[in-house]
């Protein structure tokens, strides 16, 4: 039997350990032949990217999107979504997409940014002699309405109104009335103003309207002028810091239930509190009314006030053209209806007439 030569082996040892030897030269030989990445930065971060990328094979690569800034109107509705596009920058600048990326570039996504549009302001001279918007006396002047609205949309953003050149003073003051109808007070006020021949302006709540509707009647019979003072006096916070939609409900409802269950157009507005600032003027201007304030407050709201403290009030600081803030309904107003008589006969005695404001309500 013949014996196998061990040389063969011998050969195979050999080529292994020649694998061995060689391999790390490949290797080497290999990583020799790769070129270096390239080292960037994205948005103040390090990143390294293979050679030749360019600038739209990383957008898509990392998915960059910069979100675009809208254009919104005055009160916050989108006009257009694409105003202000988004950018990604190239070392601060807008690159093309096929540039390719080298080491130390920069890279920066910036979003759009949204914006409200710019305002105008628009200044009209209203016809003929008017009172001032809001109004605090009798005197008539020319006024100029300076309206400011959206540049774009042309949404108001704000109405007032302001007077020109001298003013003419009536021989005249007006007596108002705030806070009614009220049971038993509005009715003993208006005894005294029909027995004195004597004209005012009652300014109504809306829901005590629709309470006593019989009183508001009384009021239209009597020939006394008619104005809107809310539906419901929210006196927390004052009314000019309520939120708009509330100021227009306050005001809306009330003009239409007089207008439907009286037929009363009424023109004038006297805010809860006289607050009268943000967006009392406009939301009155845009309802077809004025404001009407006073530069006569006796506080004959007040419970510890007397009759003779109230008329003595009123004459020591009427004038003519004088607007009188008094009360026929909130409380227990007997200190004004005793106060009543004495004003007006001394209103009288210093020559001036008594007159409603303008002419506040007309039949529809």
């Amino acid at each position: 039997m013949s014996r196998v030569s061990p040389r063969p082996r011998i050969g195979v040892r050999a080529a292994v350990l020649f694998g061995v030897a060689i391999a790390p030269m490949l290797v080497a030989a290999s990583l020799v032949d790769l070129p270096a990445p390239v080292q960037i930065t994205l948005d103040g971060h390090v990143r390294f990217l293979p050679q030749g990328t360019t600038l739209g094979e990383l957008m898509r690569e990392r998915d960059l999107r910069p979100r675009s800034g809208r254009l919104l109107d005055v009160e916050g509705h989108v006009l257009r979504y694409r105003a202000d596009p988004g950018r990604v920058l190239l070392n601060g600048a807008l690159a093309k997409r096929r540039t390719p990326l080298v080491n130390g570039d920069a890279v920066q996504v910036v979003n759009g940014v949204d914006r409200t549009e710019g305002t105008r302001t628009i200044v009209t001279m209203l016809k003929g002699l008017r009172p001032g918007n809001p109004q605090f006396s009798l005197d008539t002047s020319r006024v100029e309405e300076i309206r400011v609205e959206g540049r774009v949309s042309g949404i108001v953003v704000s109405v007032r109104f302001r007077s020109v050149g001298p003013s003419t003073r009536p021989p005249a003051v007006a007596l108002t009335f705030d806070d009614g109808p009220w049971p038993g007070s509005t009715l003993r006020i208006l005894d005294i103003l029909e027995r004195m021949h004597a004209r005012a302006t009652f300014f109504l709540i809306g829901y005590l309207a629709q309470r006593y509707p019989e009183i508001v009647r009384a009021e239209m019979k009597a020939g006394m002028a008619i104005g809107n003072h809310s539906w419901d006096h929210p006196n927390s916070p004052p009314f000019d810091q309520l939120a708009p939609k509330r100021i227009r409900m306050e005001m809306q409802r009330t003009s239409r239930f007089l207008r439907r269950r009286f037929g009363l157009r009424t023109a004038l507005f006297r805010p809860p509190g006289g607050s009268f600032g943000g967006p009392v003027v406009t939301t009155a201007n845009d309802l077809g009314m004025r404001i009407v304030q006073w530069n006569v407050d006796p506080k004959d709201w007040l419970a510890s006030r007397s009759a003779r403290a109230i008329a003595d009030a009123v004459l020591s600081h009427v004038r003519p053209g004088s607007i009188v803030d008094l009360h026929d309904g909130g409380g227990d107003q007997s200190a004004t209806v005793r106060a009543l008589p004495q004003i007006i006969r001394g209103i009288r005695a210093m020559g001036l007439r008594l007159v409603a404001i303008g002419d506040a309500t007309r039949r529809s």
